[in-house]
């Protein structure tokens, strides 16, 4: 009896609590509001009431609740609603517009200020008329009103501040009032269907990222009082083409048109002091570039994969120019080469040093370095994709760059690469360049084809060589170190690969390699149509220009350049993941029945991108992933019954999914909004499963399901038996862990085939 009403006291007290927080026994809408009367959080109905405790509304007090009505309580002093608007009682302070409001709002003109985020996220509006009593508007208070295609500014406003547009992306003009004086960071930041600004002379200064992201953007004029064009003001204005009356503007910042790559020219004031790290960087088609007097401060990359041309004014004292290059006031620096140029680039004579990425992303054809240059950096060239040849001087003494700096530098066209015979550190030989003694090879001409020879004395050629267009590589008797056969380097004893040719058509893997790790690596670009393998191989053997593993007979390796659809041979036990990953001409694929589970099923057919259809026949897998990037004319795929999950990464939209209902082959064709093509109905889940230790064997026990042909019992690794009979519900199994899971499953014969219903999972 006690224990009873103490239970109702807790219950009253838990309904008392709630009443409490929520002023309302439904326990729907949270109110968190603090001591001094300010609501901090509200969550519940969109239709929202302010309460007569609330003196004050917190910012972000409705963020995340798409907001449809605001309704004041009467005994409220401080609140009304104006036009569906939130205001304060005397009308001078906008507080919220509900975020669900359409079409077009006129703000009262008894407002003066309108609070921070008070239309934040209004996505349905599409016009809004501020009037001139207004002189003050918060932070972010039109943030993200996508549908927002037109403002009336107020003329008294003095600030435009931080993120007051940001996100407005169906805005297409703004017309900024004389009255304003500053715009603050982001102001206008993703506003993307924005095509002209003229900023007004009143304004004094902007902040960072003002018209950033703002991709229709072409041409800007900028106020004639303002010194500063702030940090990423116009980065990825990717349709900036004109920026005007730049007359006053002493400091542009870091990255300000990054990534304009549509600008093509920026008229820079005698007062300019400092251009930032970045600020022009990708400007591919800004032409000559004049560097004034004035200028003491050229930031790190500015200029990088830009411009076509520099001429600096020759009372500079930081900075000169030569033959269009901006250099250093020495002429001993290359800050700047002009990577818009095309041709032979020849960088002046009495050059010492080349910065970081002064070269990076020109369009040159050939490039010379001059005497005195003692060091380069091999990513001093990375994207000069046109670069066919390279002449180093006798004094270069170091050639920097190893593992990641040797990779994917771009230069698919350079060809040679060509060192003085007098040069004491590197000699070049067949185009590339080795150290002087010819034992390891330092820089390789990327785009070279046809044959390459190693010296007798090479022992080292790294990664660098992964990505070539080789068609054959060869080395004499006399290296200790490798040894060619048909083309293709290995080690000294041909166990291992050390090189691919990736333009050879046909391989055959002589009999004494026992790994093919490598060619997994080098895959993507690899030009082979059929790999054999040498009689007398113990690892590996070939069908059909396949790769597979002698005794597990596992699909080992589909060649990159192979044709057609593809039936995996019924000898086959098991597919590595890799084996059909960047498989680039396969059309179809069928998986045959006695294909089971090795290591796991994950199948990665990323990049297979004329892949149509795959076709998976009822047999030993239980379970399969599938990873499907860059499969973008796949269009079925089938499943049997006995699948039991199925996990498909990257599906192309639109797929259709063959299948039977109640398995995860519907949910995986939802998933990928495809299409499910039912192949019938599967038996039910069997009931009563459960299981008894004897001595040192398991009593596995079952209900019998109605209607079945038999039943299957296994692991996720292997089948344990197969029971015919819709009678036979017991089972004994040895050599189970303890900690495997058992699966029981019911299948009816449809059709001469087994069709194999959800599993019932045992733990043992």
């Amino acid at each position: 009896m006690r224990r009873k009403y103490l239970l109702q006291i807790l219950f009253w007290l838990f309904v008392a609590g709630v009443m409490s927080q929520n002023g309302t026994a439904q326990a729907a809408n949270v109110y968190r509001v603090n001591r001094y009367g300010e609501l901090t959080y509200y969550s519940g109905s969109p239709s929202v009431t302010i309460r007569s405790d609330m003196s004050a509304i917190y910012e972000l007090a409705f963020d995340g609740v798409r907001t449809t009505k605001f309704t004041v309580s009467s005994g409220n002093p401080y609140f009304k609603t104006v036009g569906g608007l939130l205001c304060s009682k005397d009308g001078t302070l906008l507080l919220r517009c509900p975020t669900e409001k359409t079409g077009t709002v006129t703000i009262p003109s008894t407002v003066k200020k309108i609070s921070a985020g008070a239309f934040k996220d209004c996505s349905k509006l599409s016009r809004i008329f501020i009037p001139d009593s207004v002189n003050v508007i918060g932070e972010g208070c039109f943030e993200n009103c996508s549908a927002l295609h037109s403002a009336r500014i107020s003329g008294r406003l003095e600030k435009i501040p931080d993120d007051c547009f940001e996100g407005c992306s169906s805005m297409r003009s703004i017309v900024i009032p004389a009255s304003v004086h500053e715009i603050g960071d982001s102001a206008f930041n993703r506003c993307q269907s924005l095509k002209n600004v003229s900023i007004p002379d009143s304004v004094k200064s902007c902040g960072s990222r003002v018209f950033a992201e703002c991709v229709e953007l072409t041409t800007v004029r900028v106020s004639k009082n303002m010194d500063t064009i702030g940090s990423r003001s116009f980065q990825n204005c990717t349709s900036l083409k004109t920026v005007s009356n730049t007359g006053g503007i002493e400091d542009i910042g870091n990255r300000a048109f990054y990534n304009c790559v549509n600008l093509k020219t920026m008229n820079f004031s005698d007062k300019l002091d400092r251009i930032g790290w970045q600020a022009f960087r990708n400007c591919v088609a800004l032409g000559t570039v004049l560097i004034p007097r004035k200028t003491e401060r050229i930031d790190k990359d500015a200029f990088m994969g830009a411009a076509s041309r520099f001429i600096v004014d020759g009372s500079n004292p930081n900075y000169a120019s030569s033959n269009g290059m901006l250099m250093s006031e020495s002429k001993e620096t290359l800050i700047q080469a002009p990577v818009m140029e095309k041709g032979n680039l020849i960088i002046p004579n009495g050059t010492k040093r080349i910065t970081a990425n002064a070269l990076v992303n020109g369009q040159y054809s050939s490039i010379s370095l001059p005497e005195g240059i003692a060091e380069i950096y091999k990513r001093q060239f990375k994207n000069c994709d046109k670069l066919k040849a390279i002449y180093l001087p006798a004094s270069l003494m170091n050639i920097r760059g190893s593992g990641y700096d040797s990779y994917d530098l771009g230069l698919n066209s350079l060809e040679k690469i060509s060192v003085p015979k007098s040069n004491t550190a590197y000699q070049s030989l067949d185009g590339a360049v080795y150290t002087a003694d010819g034992k390891a090879m330092v820089f390789y001409p990327y785009g070279r084809k046809g044959s390459l020879r190693l010296p007798d004395a090479c022992k080292k050629i790294g990664g660098q060589m992964w990505e070539n267009k080789l068609s054959s590589i060869s080395v004499s008797s006399k290296n200790k170190y490798f040894t060619s056969v048909h083309g293709v380097l290995y080690d000294l004893r041909g166990k291992k690969i050390k090189c691919f040719p990736m333009n050879k058509k046909t391989y055959k893997i002589p009999k004494t390699l026992k790994s093919i790790d490598y060619l997994y690596r080098v895959k993507e670009d690899m030009k082979c149509k059929a790999i054999q393998v040498a009689s007398g191989n113990k690892t590996f053997y070939s069908k059909g220009g396949v790769v597979f593993e002698k005794g597990s007979h596992t699909l080992a390796f589909y060649p990159t350049k192979k044709k057609g659809s593809y039936k995996v041979p019924v000898s086959t036990r098991y597919i590595s993941s890799r084996a059909f990953k960047d498989a680039h001409y396969i059309t179809a694929l069928t998986i045959t029945k006695n294909v089971g589970r090795s290591g796991g099923t994950t199948y990665y057919f990323d990049k297979c991108r004329n892949l149509e259809k795959i076709d998976v026949k009822q047999g030993e897998l239980n379970y399969i992933s599938m990873s499907f990037s860059g499969c973008n004319k796949l269009k079925s795929i089938s499943f049997p019954s006995n699948i039991m999950t199925t996990d498909l990464w990257g599906l192309p939209e639109g797929v259709t999914i063959r299948g039977w209902q109640n398995t995860q082959a519907k949910e995986s064709a939802e998933r990928a909004k495809g299409k499910f093509v039912s192949l019938g109905t599967i038996p039910p889940v069997i009931t009563g499963g459960r299981v008894k230790k004897i001595i040192d064997k398991y009593q596995l026990s079952w209900n019998a399901s109605r209607g079945a042909s038999g039943y299957q019992i296994y692991t996720v690794s292997n089948t344990i038996a197969d029971l015919k009979g819709s009678g036979s519900t017991t089972c004994f199994i040895k050599d189970i862990y303890e900690y495997d899971t058992i699966y029981i499953r019911a299948y009816r014969i449809v059709k001469g085939r087994k069709v194999y219903g959800k599993a019932k999972a045992v733990s043992i």
